[in-house]
This record gives structure tokens, C-alpha cells and sequence, in this order.
């Protein structure tokens, strides 16, 4: 179809790459974006594929309707197996580098192996090249991308670039774009870095995909919809970062690493305390809403500061979840990470995770080289931000992320290291949103709320919940009720909403609108096929599905569907959710049967004939055949061979490392 680009297979080793059409049946199976990307990690690579080997693959691949007129259709996904969880790595990226990748005419790279040295790919006027990235080596994000803008002399260049954290493999490091967009979650960074692959840079087009008349209408009612939403007010203003005032006000707001669940300088990292620092608003790739903003800091330690506006999760991970209550420290910390080239949401949970320890005793001054690593000193996080990148210290050991980092210090910490199948949890306290509990413990990455997007849990009435999801408790955010429909919903309204290419917070966040009648209607009228939202959430659920085969293949089963203990054991002790633990086990029977899964987790074989897997299904037998594989954590460059106590000597860890991969 001529709607759709071009598949571009770049093999790194060889130093060759491939340009094919992406099958029309493909496509009409799995969208493209995430499901594309889904679909190909299930097919490539196997459980005895190392995350960070070669035969790892690095999938990138813009939505369906990425770089349309459609409004916000900006998303890039990016895909590969963790080095964080040794599950599925998933991560979603706005800006305009995937507007631009299609307008060059591709819709998805797949890379595969390693280059011999640094290189970047160069993409412009239809020709693909591997150049040499050895004098990019060692800059950060952005100093990356203005030599690359500098030396390909093109100002208006979009960029995708690792830092120092992809290049030493911290397995939480990410891809920026752009400057502010990060590629955050599950270290895709990291897999990028073991390819000796620097950045990919894309020449900007001035060409647009054409619309007919049909599809302006729809594309203008849609904006309408969302220009008209009851918050778009409040985020076109103060972006995601305003909603932390009210997550403190809900009593869920993570603090001191979920130790309390309001932070009494919660105003001090809220949006409206930051918006006297901003300096222009921006936006993403045809967004009406300009969440994203410029700031600059006149005064004080971080005079003279350009950087950019923190996201919520950033500012609670870096804030709150560390009892940091310096704004312009948590807006440089913030700015930080993105240069450096690591995931703020859990590098602030991993420093949170060591203020713990520190606290409680269990790191000394000894185990930091000195630093006293209490809440909310901003040098000491500043210090460990940059040994996490340098792989040195205690930073060398929090660069691998809260559980294995658990496993590698000992003396019972791991009690107090908070994750799901390996991801550090977001900003939301579990214990005060059961069905975002939920969400963490099923969701296919690990500790996550973006791929289980449960809004409607706080924003619908019960009687739309009984009308769309057949139980009114299903937004009671503190009963088990009905949450099984309500993150089976969600699931699959993420999964498509990344498989198009749609940024989630006009529908999810503004509209709080799950049903999918909106983008079916601009996908039909772009595309020309005959699409409900019926048929969409048909895909999202065959998505779904795939993303949980592969994550059984790889060894993952009923019990990585959970979350850490202390929140399901030990109840909240004030507040407005004061006395609520998570009562995980009949959410997750009512989860399984909602999505047609037996009570191990698996995908039924019905289940899979009706989504169109058959071909699959003979998978889900061989696994049960092999019921004794289970995953032992996600392989690491440098593992210590023993999960004894930890002692840190001169900055180094005293134990002798071995390479596990």
C-alpha cells in the first residue's frame, strides 16, 4: 500500500542494509509500531538470546498514523529484549523524529548486530549510510546531536542519540531524541550501546502526507475534542508535571521510596511552582497540547541553566521518591539524566533505593566513599548519577537497577526494592490505586503504568464503568472489584494507541476516552480500509497476547506478575488510603479470566484461535512441557559471582566480577 513505508534492515556486522515493503496482511494484523515490533521480537529472538549480544535485535518503528495530519501523531516505538529485565523491552518516544523517519519514507529499522567501531546511520533523501561515530563517542545526548547538526550541515536535523550510559551499558540507560525525548524504560539504551551504535540521524522534510476532504472533517473534530476536554487547560499549561499536587492530595504520591505517600514539599516539584521558570512552551509532531516547555534557572548553584521542563514521573522518581525538595536541583537533575543518557524514572529509584538503605543502616559511609546519602542531598545524588553512568563505586552497582542491585548488596535489601518483573515502579504508590496495582504487576515491561494506562480508575463515574466495563467498583480505586475488565481495557487501548503512533494523553488523559471509536475513524479515513473500533481492539487484544508469548518464552510465568511485598503486606499509615494494602491474587484470577488465560498466566489455545495465532499455540504446548525453565534475572555484563554483603573499597567493588553474558 503506498499509505505505508519502508521496512529497513540494517545488520551492523556486515555493514549492510536492506529496504523491503512491509506486507499489506502484516500490517492489517498487528498495525504497526509496537505491534510490528512485537510480532518481530517473537519471531527473531529466542530465550537463548542475550540482551546485550549481538544477536539481539533493535527494533524502531513509527505508528501507523505517525507523521500524519492526524493530531499528536508523533510516536516512535522502540523494542528489544531488557537488559533490565531479560524480558520485553518497550519504550515509547514522541518529538519529531518519527514524523520524520516517515516522511524519509520508512516506517521501521530493524537493526541487528555490531559494529567493528562507533558508528551512526545517516538517513536523507533516500539513501541509508553507516558512518563513522568515533569522534561522537563519549558526548552526551546533546552535545551529540549539535556535532552531528554541525557536521552534516543541516540545522534542522532530527536526532535519536545514546550518551555515556548507553555506551558503558547501564541497563537502565535510554535513547534521547531531540534533546527532551527520551526512549526512557527498560534499557534500550543499553542495547543500542552493545551495537557501537551512536545515534541515527534523519533529514527533515517539508514534505507532508496529503489528506482528502473526508478526513480533514474528522481530523478537525478530533482536535475540537480535545481543545475542548475539561483538562486541557491545566496541561497545556503546566504539562504532566502539574498533576503532582494532586497525587499528593490522593495520598499516593511516592515519598522516601514509598515510605510515606504525601511529601510535605510536594509544591516545591509541582508544575506551578516550576512554571515561573519556564521560558516558551513547545510541542511534539502536530499536538495542539504544548505540554512539553523550555526553562531557564537566573539564580543561584544552577545559574545560567538552559534545559527543559521535567514530566511528572521525572520529577516524583528525582523528587519526592528521593525527599528532594530543591526545585532547580530536581529541574538540573532532571536535565541530567537526559544528557547523560539514562532513565530518570529509575535512576531516581535506584538512588531512592540507596538513601534507604543508608538510612536504615544498611549501606554505610563506607560502602559511599564517604557521602552521606541522606533524603534529599542533591550533591550526593549528583555524585551518584554520574558513577551510575561511570559504572564506578556504588554507582556501578546501582547502574544494574533495583533488583539486581538488591541481589548483589544483600544483607535483606532486598525487602526494599521496589519492582515488578525487574522495572522500578512509577510515581503512583500502589497501596492507593488497585487497579494501577494491577497494571504494574501484569503489565508486559515490568513495574509500569504508561502500557496499562488506567485513567478511567480516577476519572470515570461507576456508571460508566457498569455501562463500558460491567461493574461499578471497577473505579473504586480502593476495592479489588472489577479491576480485571478495567486493565484488560487498558492494556489493549495502550497497545493499539502505540501501534498507530498516537501520543496517549489527548484520548487517555484529556478525554478519558477507551473505546477507540475516534482513531478508528482517522485510521479508516486515512487508510482507506473498512476499520471499527471493534476490529481495533480485536488487534490490541492479538497484540497483548503476542508481547505475553514472548515474555513466557523467556522464561517468565504466574509468578513474575506481582509486585514487592509491601505492598500487599504492609498497609498505608496515613492519609486518605490510610489502612489499604493491594490485594493482588483475586485481581489477577479476575485479570486472567477477563483476558482468556488459564490460571498460570497462559494464553489458551481458544484464545489464541480466535486472535489468528495458531501458529503460536504450538508454542504454548512445548512450554507447558518445559514447566522446569524460569528466568534467574536478567543477564548482566558484570556480575558478581556470589549475592553475599557488599563492601565498597577505594570507589571499587572489593569482589572480583565475572561476565555473565
Amino acid at each position: 500500500m503506498a499509505f505505508l513505508g519502508k521496512l529497513l534492515d540494517v545488520n551492523l556486522t556486515e555493514g549492510r542494509t536492506t529496504i523491503s515493503g512491509l506486507p499489506d496482511k502484516l500490517v492489517r494484523k498487528f498495525l504497526l509500531g509496537r505491534g510490528l515490533n512485537a510480532w518481530l521480537l517473537y519471531q527473531n529472538v529466542g530465550e537463548e538470546v542475550r540482551p546485550l549480544r549481538p544477536e539481539n535485535i533493535l527494533l524502531l518503528s513509527c505508528g501507523l498514523l505517525t507523521g500524519t495530519v492526524v493530531p499528536a501523531s508523533s510516536r516512535l516505538h522502540v523494542s528489544s529484549k531488557s537488559p533490565l529485565t531479560g524480558l520485553m523491552g518497550s519504550s515509547n518516544v514522541g518529538g519529531n523524529f518519527g514524523a520524520e523517519l516517515r516522511l524519509n519514507g520508512f516506517q521501521s529499522i530493524l537493526i541487528r548486530g555490531r559494529a567493528k567501531r562507533p558508528v551512526f546511520l545517516w538517513i536523507h533523501d533516500g539513501v541509508v549510510e553507516i558512518m563513522d561515530a568515533s569522534s561522537l563517542w563519549g558526548l552526551d545526548t546533546w552535545e551529540s546531536e549539535k556535532r552531528l547538526k554541525s557536521d552534516l550541515k543541516d540545522g534542522c536535523l532530527r536526532v535519536m542519540a545514546i550518551g555515556p550510559g548507553g555506551e558503558n551499558l547501564v541497563s537502565f540507560a535510554c535513547i534521547m531524541a531531540n534533546d527532551d525525548h527520551a526512549a526512557g524504560r527498560t534499557g534500550m539504551g543499553a542495547v543500542m550501546g552493545s551495537k557501537n551504535l551512536k545515534a541515527i540521524a534523519v533529514r527533515s522534510q517539508e514534505k507532508r502526507l496529503l489528506t482528502d476532504v473526508s478526513s480533514a472533517s474528522i481530523v478537525k473534530s478530533y482536535i475540537h475534542k480535545i481543545k475542548t476536554s475539561p483538562r486541557f487547560q491545566h496541561v497545556a499549561t503546566y504539562g504532566s508535571v502539574g498533576d503532582i499536587q494532586w497525587t499528593n492530595e490522593m495520598g499516593i504520591l511516592a515519598t522516601r521510596n514509598y515510605r510515606e505517600t504525601q511529601f510535605e514539599h510536594f509544591h516545591q516539584i509541582d508544575g506551578q511552582k516550576i512554571q515561573k521558570y519556564v521560558t516558551r512552551l513547545k510541542s511534539c509532531y502536530r499536538c495542539p497540547v504544548h505540554c512539553k516547555a523550555d526553562i531557564t534557572i537566573k539564580h543561584g548553584r544552577f545559574k545560567g541553566t538552559d534545559g527543559t521542563r521535567p514530566e511528572f514521573e521525572s520529577a516524583v522518581a528525582l523528587g519526592s521518591k528521593c525527599g528532594l525538595d530543591n526545585t532547580e536541583a530536581l529541574m538540573y537533575l532532571c536535565d541530567l539524566c537526559s544528557r547523560l543518557g539514562i532513565d530518570s524514572i529509575s535512576t531516581g529509584s535506584v538512588i531512592a533505593f540507596a538513601m534507604d538503605l543508608y538510612d536504615r543502616g544498611i549501606l554505610t559511609r563506607k560502602d559511599t566513599g564517604g557521602t552521606d546519602l541522606i533524603w534529599g542531598n542533591q550533591a550526593a545524588m549528583e555524585m551518584l548519577i554520574h558513577q551510575i553512568v561511570r559504572r564506578e563505586g556504588l554507582g556501578g552497582i546501582l547502574a544494574y537497577g533495583v533488583r539486581d542491585a538488591a541481589r548483589i548488596i544483600g544483607k535483606g535489601s532486598e525487602r526494599f526494592a521496589y519492582h515488578a518483573k525487574g522495572l522500578e515502579l512509577t510515581a503512583y504508590d500502589p497501596r492507593g490505586l488497585l487497579g494501577t496495582a494491577l497494571g504494574y504487576a501484569v503489565s508486559p515491561r515490568g513495574g509500569d503504568f504508561t502500557s496499562t494506562y488506567a485513567t478511567a480508575e480516577y476519572r470515570w463515574s461507576p456508571e460508566r464503568a457498569e455501562r463500558e466495563l460491567g461493574n461499578r467498583e471497577a473505579v473504586d480505586r480502593l476495592s479489588p472489584e472489577g479491576k480485571g475488565a478495567l486493565i484488560r481495557r487498558a492494556s489493549i487501548v495502550s497497545v493499539v494507541l502505540d501501534s498507530l503512533g498516537l501520543c496517549k494523553v489527548p484520548p487517555l488523559t484529556l478525554m478519558v476516552d477507551f473505546s477507540l471509536k475516534n482513531e478508528a475513524a482517522l485510521m479508516a479515513s486515512l487508510t482507506g480500509w473498512e476499520v471499527d473500533s471493534e476490529d481495533l481492539l480485536h488487534i490490541g487484544e492479538r497484540i497483548v497476547n503476542v508481547e505475553r508469548l514472548f515474555n513466557v518464552r523467556n522464561g517468565a510465568d504466574v509468578e513474575d506478575d506481582r509486585i514487592s511485598e509491601k505492598f500487599t503486606k504492609e498497609a498505608i499509615a496515613e492519609g486518605p488510603a490510610e489502612g489499604h494494602t493491594v490485594q493482588l491474587q483475586p485481581m489477577l484470577k479476575d485479570f486472567y479470566g477477563a483476558m482468556g488465560w488459564n490460571e498460570a498466566g497462559y494464553p489458551s489455545e481458544e484464545k489464541l484461535k480466535a486472535l489468528d495465532l495458531l501458529d503460536v499455540a504450538v508454542m504454548v504446548r512445548r512450554h507447558k512441557v518445559k514447566a522446569g525453565h524460569k528466568r534467574q534475572g536478567a543477564p548482566q555484563p558484570y556480575l558478581p559471582a556470589t549475592n553475599g554483603p557488599l563492601t565498597i573499597e577505594n570507589g571499587k567493588e572489593r569482589k572480583r566480577a565475572r561476565r555473565s553474558h
